[in-house]
């Protein structure tokens, strides 16, 4: 069936759905599989099996060694990743279209097949934990990490998705293989590709490799409990402070998204922004300044961040504060309005151009909402938005007191707390 003109789609009867769009003129092929589980669906005494599963799944399958399968992708020029999230865990590639077929092969092999050996396990393991004190011994990571604990705190969207030491050193080959077992099932994976695909080819290879595979249930989630305003502080022997602020955003369903789109993009998602303006450019306060926003299926979170010196800091914090405050009294301008709409729309079409923006497009929309936006009704949604939407949901979502996360020196730490 199609979803959109240039956009195919077949889901097979367990449930595997797989979405392409063709692009005539391109020479590549992308290819991803998408598995909606991440880090919200461990539990505490599993948290990080998510992440440590996209390690494994590169270490080899039931018949091809972890070389083999380096070589078969650098062997055409192409490359070959993952990423995992909180609410999915992403296996792609990229290869001349010329080789999507061995290409569509290993990964499905790959994600279906896993090896997971025991071996493998307890060496992966080390390389886990190395990511992890490289995390910790990064500020800006880190003020992200206890701004999440404290934003969703007691739930598990609060977890970090790397895990801990403690759960790392305690997950086994069994505990990874049962998490496998469990949500790498056809109700839980998207297969997607966009560039010189053929997308009757790519159906029959994904048959032939999940034909056997039983549906499996997709995760069931529970919202957390409302945020509560607090400000937390994690000690670093580092020179700068650093600071983020959280709010409670939208989940990635809401039709007023677009609107939040907008209003991000205004206050910290460009060089043109409110925050980096005003805090970087007219009163030289930081060096990095932004905004962010994610959905989730049930809620969503709006964050900035900024870091300065420890003499700067109360100044920072005061300043990103008066921004916030002042936007919310005053909203914001028809003419921010139309920069950032034109802003956003552009860089979105600008990417598109890249088969692997196109494939991670359709995955991420049919792993999380079930469907994707074609993307002149993306447009239009955007060209409707409207400044007293916008205005609206920066009310809805800025008007709670913020948690606050700063990490930094503890000297620098005491001076905020008694400002």
């Amino acid at each position: 069936m199609s979803t959109a003109i240039d956009i195919q789609q077949t889901t097979l009867d367990n449930g595997l759905r797989i979405v392409t769009k063709h692009m005539p003129a391109s020479r590549t092929a992308s290819i991803g599989v998408w598995v909606a589980v991440g880090s919200r669906d461990e539990n505490k005494d599993r948290a990080g099996a998510s992440h440590f599963l996209e390690h494994l799944l590169f270490k080899g399958t039931e018949s091809r060694s972890a070389r083999s399968v380096a070589e078969a992708i650098d062997g055409v020029g192409g490359d070959m990743n993952a990423f995992t999230s909180r609410e999915h865990t992403a296996f792609y590639t990229r290869v001349p279209a010329t080789s999507q077929d061995m290409a569509a092969d290993l990964l499905f092999d790959v994600v279906a097949n896993p090896a997971l050996r025991e071996e493998d396990v307890a060496a992966e393991g080390l390389v886990i934990t190395e990511e992890l004190i490289a995390a910790y011994d990064t500020p800006d990571d880190v003020v992200f990490i206890s701004l999440y604990d404290a934003l969703f705190e007691g739930h598990p969207l609060a977890l970090e998705v790397l895990g801990s030491q403690a759960t790392i050193e305690a997950m086994t080959a069994e505990h990874i293989r049962s998490f496998h077992d469990e949500w790498y099932r056809p109700a839980n994976l998207v297969v997607a590709a966009a560039g010189g695909i053929d997308h009757d080819r790519l159906v029959a290879r994904a048959e032939a490799h999940f034909r056997g595979a039983t549906p499996g249930e997709a995760p069931q989630r529970i919202g957390p409990a409302v945020a509560t305003p607090q400000m937390v502080t994690t000690e670093r022997p580092v020179e700068q402070i650093h600071i983020a602020l959280g709010w409670r955003g939208l989940t990635h369903h809401d039709p007023k998204r677009y609107e939040l789109a907008i209003a991000n993009q205004i206050l910290g998602g460009s060089p043109s922004s409110r925050l980096f303006q005003s805090i970087r450019e007219d009163r030289a306060l930081a060096y990095t300044v932004f905004s962010q926003m994610s959905g989730y299926a049930d809620t969503g979170s709006s964050s900035l961040y900024a870091a300065t010196s420890v003499a700067r800091a109360p100044q920072l914090l005061e300043a990103l504060t008066n921004e916030i405050q002042t936007w919310m009294r005053n909203g914001i301008s028809e003419v921010e309005l139309e920069r950032a709409r034109t802003g956003f729309s552009g860089s979105l079409v600008l990417s598109l151009e890249d088969s692997g923006s196109q494939m991670s497009r359709m995955a991420t929309g049919f792993a999380l909402r079930g469907e994707v936006t074609p993307i002149d009704e993306f447009l239009e949604r955007l060209n409707a938005v409207t400044v007293d939407g916008v205005n609206d949901v920066i009310r809805q979502v800025f008007s709670p007191d913020p948690v606050i996360s700063i990490a930094g020196p503890a000297h620098g730490i005491a001076a905020l707390e008694n400002a």
